[in-house]
């Protein structure tokens, strides 16, 4: 239209609008349903959000109003703050409180908390190991598994074999197959974790 003037909008190298401080949510929302495989309408069946208004939004064509953003938070499993911070530049940190911690029963002699990271598809386990415990069943799910031993000696047991890890080894497999970790040893061990499943 005559008279009116396009803002100019600063892009980084990666193609994303340089807006200081101020989340892309149409960058986000992309991200987050490519991440999972989803379309459009997957995410608009899941968040009661129209499609045309969804693509609307990732393109960046429509503004987003707070409730809308909290129906789309909630759809992938976040609360809005961290379904904002899920970006490749966090402008400050995010810090996860004690009370994001659960702890889940493995077994006798074994503290296992689990803590999901916000903003990622993620979450940290933080594991203890009596002398001679060990995880009462094994676990099989989705994703991949980093552990790290901390202190002691600890055996990780993945499709039905042994792999003893030392203090300051780290191992990584597929959570698909049967797992679990125990503590042959009379001294006790720690270990933590990362796990891109939700447990």
């Amino acid at each position: 239209m005559a008279g009116t003037k396009k803002r100019s909008i600063r892009h980084n190298g990666e193609g994303e609008p340089a807006f200081s401080g101020v989340p892309n949510v149409a960058l986000i929302l992309k991200r987050m349903r490519l991440k999972r495989g989803l379309s459009i309408r997957d995410v608009a069946a899941g968040s009661g959000l129209s499609a045309s208004f969804l693509s609307a939004v990732e393109r960046g064509e429509s503004d987003v109003s707070i409730g809308s953003l909290a129906q789309i938070a909630k759809f992938f499993d976040h609360d809005l703050g961290s379904m904002l911070g899920y970006s490749t530049r966090l402008a400050r940190p995010t810090f996860v409180d004690k009370s994001a911690r659960r702890v889940v029963n493995r077994g006798p002699g074994v503290r296992y908390e689990l803590m999901q990271i916000p903003g990622m598809n993620m979450e940290f386990v933080i594991m203890h190991f009596a002398a001679r415990s060990g995880f009462r069943d094994e676990l099989t799910h989705e994703g991949m598994d980093a552990l790290y031993a901390v202190t002691g000696e600890l055996v990780l047991r993945v499709n039905h074999i042994d792999y003893p890890i030392s203090a300051g080894e780290c191992v990584v497999y597929s959570a698909a197959y049967p797992h679990s970790v125990r503590n042959d040893s009379a001294r006790q061990a720690s270990a933590f974790g990362i796990t891109t499943a939700q447990m």
